[in-house]
């Protein structure tokens, strides 16, 4: 008897170790194309939202690929990479999946490049409660190249880079949407507005209503706008336009590049007394920074909502203080980020791994390959350990010219003749990355010198809703009074 009851126990035991979530991503018969690079396996817990929809952490799965042709099937199970939970660890019930394949590039992986491939339609798969559940979906769709839509006002911009072609060893374009007044009168050369976006932004915005009611296009006096794209031609990031050791010299493409290009191609104005620029979160900074190390080239910069300007508080932490942690509190808790109602719903080691886990080219990796150098890898050298969260000093050292409100401090005597009343720094009160720390920490630098410049809290706004119309007509006029 107790031989049988052993028997029966591990008969149990087998049935349970072969009871196995399963998901089989097969390529459809309609891709042609072979992959390498990443792919990338998705989940929603609640059938009612969608892939990406909601602030619950969701699981994740992913594995690298090489040379997967038509009719092979790449399996997951509780081998692949995951994120937040194992596979295994899946509750009983029904789930959405979906799948994204990353292709190998020089472009970052987070983004629709084209090329890149997934699974089109809905996906629903039912875990029971014995978990043994296959799942088989299919990548069935590649992203193509985004076309942009010209109008009689609204033109595409795509100019090679000598420049940055020469540091990369290869063609570079930048790419921007040329945004012409409703009305125009021959003859007249109308003041130019840069527009530098944040983060998921590009030129393809400028087609968008919403995003040219945002940065006030049509409103004053008539302006050309240029709508940037500040997605790097590397992998690592976006560059907003900033002159960087790893993502090359775009700024100074920007200036003395583009702008000749414009005065030859475009009815606009002639001196940089007409020349404006203005961004937001990552193009925010993007828009500071060129500002402050062009002072000539532009006449008044509208920064809003921008990342760090000030890294004595980078995202809530100084990272100048000794043993400085950007993961974890002294008491060993995770610092929170992307606060909502005043309270984080993440962390910025689960933003971090998050991006990482996806593939290259995440946040935290663009800042690194903005402000930082690369390592003998060829990477951009990690501002901290991923693990225990410590800052590495000789990286910030490293990164403490990209600090604005120190090279601020340390420059405005020399830089006040140039720079007296072209800075606008806007941050709202409730931003969700704390980035209005940043911005009252350059402020209180700049208060003893009696700077000329505006760094500005606005009250009952978060990273976002800054943008309303009230503070997009203050925008408007303060650029309408620096024109003459």
């Amino acid at each position: 008897m107790k031989k049988y009851l052993w028997l029966l126990w591990l008969l149990a035991a087998t049935i349970q170790l072969q009871a196995q979530v399963k998901v089989y991503v097969h390529l459809d018969t309609s891709i042609h194309s072979s992959f390498n690079g990443r792919l990338v396996l998705l989940t929603q817990n609640d059938t009612t939202k969608f892939i990406g929809q909601g602030d619950a952490p969701q699981a994740s799965f992913a594995m690298n690929v090489k040379n997967w042709q038509p009719g092979q099937v790449q399996v997951f199970d509780d081998r692949a990479a995951a994120r937040n939970l194992q596979l295994r660890d899946l509750a009983p019930g029904y789930y959405r999946l979906a799948a994204v394949m990353h292709v190998q590039s020089d472009l970052r992986a987070q983004t629709p490049n084209p090329g890149n491939a997934y699974t089109r339609g809905e996906f629903i798969f039912h875990i029971p409660e014995n978990r043994a559940a296959e799942a088989h979906i299919y990548i069935n769709t590649i992203f193509k190249e985004r076309v942009f839509r010209e109008t009689d006002r609204i033109r595409l911009l795509e100019l090679k880079s000598p420049m940055l072609s020469a540091f990369h060893h290869k063609d570079i374009s930048m790419q921007a949407a040329v945004i012409l007044p409703d009305s125009m009168t021959p003859g007249i050369k109308y003041p130019v507005v840069f527009i530098i976006p944040g983060w998921g932004g590009t030129h393809y915005d400028a087609m968008n209503a919403q995003s040219r009611a945002r940065y006030g296009m049509g409103q004053g006096k008539p302006k050309i706008y240029v709508y940037l794209n500040p997605e790097t031609q590397t992998r690592w990031g976006l560059h907003a336009f900033v002159d960087s050791d790893v993502n090359g010299p775009w700024g100074k493409a920007l200036v003395q590049e583009l702008i000749p290009y414009l005065k030859k191609n475009y009815p606009v104005a002639e001196t940089p007394e007409k020349y404006f620029v203005m961004g937001q979160s990552s193009g925010g900074y993007g828009s500071a920074w060129l500002q402050i190390h062009y002072p000539d080239a532009f006449n008044g910069c509208w920064a809003v909502s921008p990342d760090p300007v000030d890294f004595s508080n980078f995202t809530g932490v100084d990272l100048y203080a000794p043993h400085a942690n950007m993961l974890f509190n002294e008491d060993g808790s995770e610092k929170g980020l992307y606060l909502k109602d005043g309270k984080p719903v993440s962390t910025i080691r689960r933003m971090t791994m998050d991006d990482e886990f996806i593939g290259d080219g995440g946040q935290q990796q663009s800042f690194e390959a903005e402000f930082g150098r690369s390592g003998r890898d060829g990477r951009p050298k990690p501002l901290f350990n991923r693990t225990t969260g410590l800052v590495d000093p000789a990286v910030v050292k490293e990164w403490s010219r990209y600090d604005l409100g120190s090279y601020l401090q340390q420059n405005w005597p020399a830089l006040s003749h140039s720079l007296s009343g072209k800075v606008h720094i806007y941050s709202g009160a409730d931003d969700n990355f704390y980035l209005n720390k940043a911005v009252e920490a350059l402020d209180r630098k700049m208060k003893p010198l009696r700077a000329a410049v505006v760094a500005e809290i606005i009250p009952n706004a978060n990273h976002w809703s800054i943008w309303s119309p009230a503070f997009t007509k203050r925008v408007q006029s303060e650029i309408d009074a620096r024109i003459d």
